[in-house]
């Protein structure tokens, strides 16, 4: 065993002086019962070229100790404490410290396979073209035994619905596709867990804002999406831990207020990356994408407030006589029994994308 020596607030141990590969991110407060599981699954990565950057927001449950015990014997942990400001800001500040060509957010309370960021990394060193690398996500308890019974990942996703068919093939994505998914407010990525991200990328995507709560990541994503190539790796996992001290656990995913930020955050992501979209694509999305989507949106959303099923067909009744064209159209479908705009829409930006003359999605391997 090595020599244990002190640890300084800021604590940068020299290593071999090689430049890692991988900035692995471990933003931290009070998630102590867990950071023994999540450090044995990054020390037992069967890739090994990385750094680890630890942040933790001044915890007081035992977290920092444990921390400073594990930088006296790893030579390639980085650690100091800053302010509690959140969630997005301690990721920010990590990023801002990375070395490293990819950079991996590994959040302090969840786990991964131990062949993830060797997968992860291989794609994009063989995909130079893609800036994101995107593998399954596995849901567990607090315990971390997988979560059997409630929808899991990929529901909520896109996955879950109209791209069931790429689930398990490794393909890639071209931008803007994915982050022109992000318009049904649906997840392409559900957690940061799983994406690898090519540093150089924050420099177009900026910083994770926080402006909307502990679900803003849905902001960067929706960018990152626009702006980089994704390549899907079916063959490896990270986690996504349910537990009662989760940033997400007390969000009412039904409200006025939810909805809203939503729009909010689809409208400052395409604003954000106009400039750097096709001006055809640009003049689509204004013509007809995006009021057409956000009406879908508030539609369903109204239906998802309404449990009551005399008020869903009165608000039905309503949206027929009242409601968009696209609103309208839609009710006519669902009667018939057609497929959900949810489950419509992967496959329709795809034709539209196709026309202007390359298919976003195309198999490798």
């Amino acid at each position: 065993m090595r020599k244990k020596r002190s640890v300084s607030p800021f604590t940068m141990n020299a290593g071999s002086g090689v430049q890692p590969k991988i900035s692995i991110c471990i933003p931290n407060l009070n998630t102590r019962p867990f950071l023994a599981e999540r450090f044995a699954t990054i020390f037992n990565q069967s890739f090994q070229h990385w750094e680890l950057l630890v942040y933790d927001s001044h915890s007081d449950d035992g977290s920092w100790e444990y921390i400073q015990d594990l930088a006296t014997k790893e030579d390639r942990m980085r650690i100091w404490q800053g302010p509690r400001k959140g969630a997005y800001p301690a990721w920010n500040e990590c990023i801002r410290q990375a070395k490293g060509e990819y950079v991996y957010i590994a959040t302090s309370d969840d786990t991964m396979a131990e062949d993830c960021l060797q997968k992860l990394a291989t794609a994009l060193e063989e995909h130079p073209e893609c800036d994101l690398a995107h593998c399954p996500l596995v849901v567990v308890d607090e315990a971390g035994k997988i979560v059997a019974d409630r929808p899991a990942w990929p529901a909520g996703t896109v996955f879950g619905h109209g791209l069931t068919q790429n689930l398990r093939r490794p393909h890639i994505r071209r931008a803007p596709y994915d982050g022109l998914l992000h318009l049904t407010q649906m997840h392409t990525y559900l957690s940061i867990t799983q994406l690898l991200i090519r540093r150089s990328l924050f420099a177009r995507t900026g910083d994770f804002q926080s402006r909307w709560g502990s679900v803003s990541d849905f902001n960067w994503e929706m960018k990152a999406g626009l702006l980089a190539n994704v390549i899907h790796v079916p063959n490896t996992w990270a986690t996504w831990r349910l537990h009662s001290n989760q940033l997400s656990a007390s969000i009412n995913i039904f409200s006025p207020e939810h909805e809203e930020k939503f729009n909010e955050m689809i409208e400052d992501a395409i604003e954000t990356c106009w400039a750097s979209l096709d001006p055809a694509i640009v003049a689509g999305l204004k013509a007809h994408w995006i009021g057409s989507s956000e009406a879908m949106r508030r539609y369903y959303g109204g239906l998802l407030r309404r449990p009551n099923k005399y008020d869903r067909k009165l608000f039905q009744l309503h949206q027929l006589l009242c409601g968009e064209p696209c609103v309208r159209s839609e009710i006519l479908d669902r009667l018939f029994n057609r497929p959900k705009w949810g489950d419509r829409f992967p496959a329709e930006i795809r034709l539209w994308l196709k026309s202007f003359g390359s298919d976003p999605i195309s198999e490798i391997g």
